[in-house]
């Protein structure tokens, strides 16, 4: 599967459709185009696929960033809003950071504007233009099996790093980084032959045990480390670098995960040397504090860079350094094995799971259920005022034993595991124990291939099977709808019987999203209940199961074949679950991914402490104008007698742009572009200038510690 080009019908211009990823993007034109196939050798870079259309202009209706290149790739100029320029006649690449990978050749003059609005560039009359497009999907092409046996694990993650795409500081892009292969038990380790590490001459040296081994494997990846035997954990190279890492798994997991941040960062300022000379923000701030070359370090074999890079100060590389995307706590045994490249392609930090001194602290929700399971306490004495519970078979009492019969659907109270707080934007957890917070990573997700994609369009299904529900069904069938850059078709369903809703399940959908009563025992539908566990296969990528109780049918549905489930690990009440179920929708429908979502909802709303994540949190379901999720943090308390507030900048990466990307925020007062991972600057602007950068886009805030949308709130001021 590779993208396709086709024409607009409603204007005249071309779209390009990535039917992996589910993509849409468009181009439009001077005048009507047919697009025909053109060759792809043309491009200095990796394509697809590759068209050629005659117009005279090509205009995009929203800002994205724009690199002019000439033909061979050599970086001319870097387009920001808002600008007006003029190039000369010649050959010209344009490099386009769009939702798909566009590289635009022509011939002729250029005459570009950008601003808010979005992008013009004008060729000085009609003549042919090549468009190469390439998607960015990425998954594991390889399978290394090993034994229950740390060295050959070892191994294993010595191998993840034949995929990176080059050694040099590109890498750190993370279309340069191929996913690593994945590692699945047997009988005998076997790696591929065609799985060849490259020579950095870096060694990652610690003794042969699974925590140890975990807590280097991104850095080992990063790095193209070999990762060796030895009774003390010490990072080695040619360069002459010995450095200790710590005498246990738990100081080992601190220190690499300290030096893989020092490194990715610092290869970022440095490519700004290369084929992207972008004025990057942490550049300005490291040379102030560093003295570092970074012309020579750009062409440095790669043990010379990172002896460079860790000559430098504590101080000076946390200055650049940011909240981390992620924290995933790994439980050190081999049943991880097969979840490590998953991790490792993240770039996540590794934290070995240790005896937390801190005991498990359930929600009031939590202990109400407990509460209730073990009293068979009735709805009416759970339910809060006229809100009402979301457990399946709650119009009517039950007898203790119909209770006993029906499962808990949750894990019991010693099944769970505290995380300590980190600083990081999510967290994730990799064992046999539930977390009371974040996401629970499952194996089966990551196999899970997602569903094939109707040409672009984005397939939802809401289904209510309650009355009294209605509220959420309607919100968020408009909230799915509501996008114009994005097709999505939105199948709303109400009363669906126990077959229909097996029937529902295994078809092919971007989401469920299932509005009604759960316990352990199913899906409560008009004519019983429907248990997951007996649903074979199902081709929906991310299940929303807003009900009480819903965490073994989402790990049922995972095994089924979806990629992410939210779940309710205790009994909710609807007022909380309409709350959550609406900005979830709201979140998902704006690029946010399944784990940054339920993040979100977890610390602004009022039950989001009760869900979690099972299987992949990385999934995403639209894709982002941007290409990054943003939010901004807004201090109206700061303004002064003009109106002039302050408002801080938030990226939250996301596959395609991972770990190593950047961004840009448009907001005058923040100035270049910014490693694209938490807080990305911050301005001072009026309410006005805010809006009219907004350009009419809804965006998440936080105002006063509380989540709100863009347009309602200026509506509101």
């Amino acid at each position: 599967m590779h993208p396709e080009f086709d024409s607009l019908t409603a204007t005249d211009g071309i779209e390009i459709l990535d039917p992996i990823e589910s993509r849409r993007f468009t181009l439009q034109t001077s005048s009507p185009v047919a697009p025909s196939r053109a060759t792809t050798d043309e491009f200095p870079y990796p394509v697809d696929i590759a068209c050629e259309i005659r117009t005279g202009e090509l205009a995009l209706s929203y800002t994205v960033p724009i690199d002019v290149r000439s033909p061979d790739g050599t970086h001319r100029d870097s387009i920001s809003p808002p600008t007006d320029r003029e190039f000369p006649p010649g050959e010209y690449l344009l490099d386009l950071h769009a939702p798909i990978k566009l590289y635009v050749r022509v011939a002729g003059s250029l005459a570009i504007t950008a601003d808010a609005d979005g992008v013009t560039v004008e060729f000085g009359g009609e003549t042919a233009v090549r468009i190469g497009a390439r998607s960015y999907h990425s998954s594991p092409a390889e399978t290394i099996t090993v034994p229950e046996d740390p060295r050959a694990m070892m191994k294993a993650v010595t191998a993840f790093s034949s995929t990176l795409k080059t050694t040099s500081p590109e890498r750190s892009w993370p279309t340069l980084r191929g996913h690593p292969p994945r590692v699945e038990l047997g009988d005998e380790l076997v790696i591929p032959e065609r799985l060849e590490p490259p020579d950095t001459g870096v060694s990652l040296r610690v003794p042969p045990e699974y925590g140890s081994i975990y807590a280097v494997a991104p850095l080992a990846y990063y790095l193209g480390a070999d990762v060796m035997p030895s009774e003390t954990a010490r990072l080695t190279a040619d360069s002459g670098i010995v450095r200790h890492l710590g005498d246990d798994p738990t100081e080992v997991s601190k220190t690499a995960g300290d030096i893989l941040k020092r490194v990715l960062l610092l290869d970022c300022v440095t490519r700004t040397e290369g084929y992207y000379p972008v004025e990057l923000h942490e550049r300005k701030v490291i040379e102030s504090r560093a003295d570092l070359d970074f012309s020579g370090l750009y062409d440095a074999s790669l043990d010379e860079r990172l002896a460079a890079y860790l000559s430098v100060s504590d101080e000076a590389v946390a200055s650049i350094v940011p909240t981390w995307h992620r924290v995933t706590h790994v439980q050190p045994n081999a049943s991880a094995v097969e979840l490590i490249p998953y991790v490792v392609r993240n770039l996540s930090l590794v934290r070995v799971e240790t005896p937390c001194e801190e005991a498990w602290t359930p929600t009031e929700s939590q202990c109400a259920t407990e509460d209730a399971l073990e009293s068979f306490v009735r709805r009416s004495e759970l339910a809060d005022g006229d809100d009402f519970l979301r457990s399946a078979n709650t119009r009517g009492p039950r007898s203790p034993a119909e209770d006993a019969a029906g499962e808990r659907g949750i894990p019991g109270a010693g099944e769970y595991v505290p995380l300590p707080g980190v600083d990081a934007l999510e967290q994730a957890y990799v064992g046999d124990k539930t977390p009371e917070r974040g996401s629970k990573l499952l194996a089966e997700a990551f196999e899970n291939e997602d569903p094939e994609q109707s040409e672009g369009v984005i397939e939802i299904s809401v289904v209510c099977n309650d009355d009294e529900m209605r509220a959420e069904l309607e919100a968020v069938s408009k909230i799915y709808g509501c996008r114009d850059d994005v097709y999505v078709d939105v199948d709303r369903r109400f009363d669906v019987s126990t077959d229909d809703l097996r029937d529902l399940l295994a078809a092919d959908h971007d989401v469920f999203h299932f509005i009604g009563h759960i316990d352990g025992r199913g899906f409560e539908c008009p004519d019983g209940v429907l248990d997951a566990k007996t649903v074979e296969e199902t081709g929906a990528t991310a299940v929303l199961l807003n009900g009480c109780r819903s965490h073994d049918q989402g790990v049922a549905l995972v095994e089924a074949g979806a990629n992410a489930a939210v779940v309710s690990l205790g009994d909710v009440g609807n007022n909380g679950a309409v709350e959550v179920g609406e900005t979830l929708a709201k979140l998902l429908h704006h690029g946010f991914s399944v784990g940054y979502s339920m993040e979100i909802v977890r610390q602004y709303t009022t039950i989001g402490r009760d869900y979690l994540v099972l299987g992949d949190p990385g999934v995403t379901i639209t894709q982002t104008e941007s290409g990054m999720p943003s939010m901004y943090h807004v201090f109206p308390d700061a303004s002064d007698d003009d109106g002039t507030m302050k408002v801080e900048f938030y990226a939250y990466p996301n596959r395609k742009f991972n770990a190593g990307a950047v961004i840009e925020s448009y907001l005058p007062g923040i100035d270049g572009m910014f490693f694209g991972v938490g807080a990305c600057g911050d301005t001072e602007l009026s309410r006005g200038v805010f809006r009219e950068r907004l350009n009419g886009r809804t965006r998440p805030l936080i105002v006063d510690e509380k989540l709100v949308w863009s347009d309602d709130w200026f509506e509101d001021l």
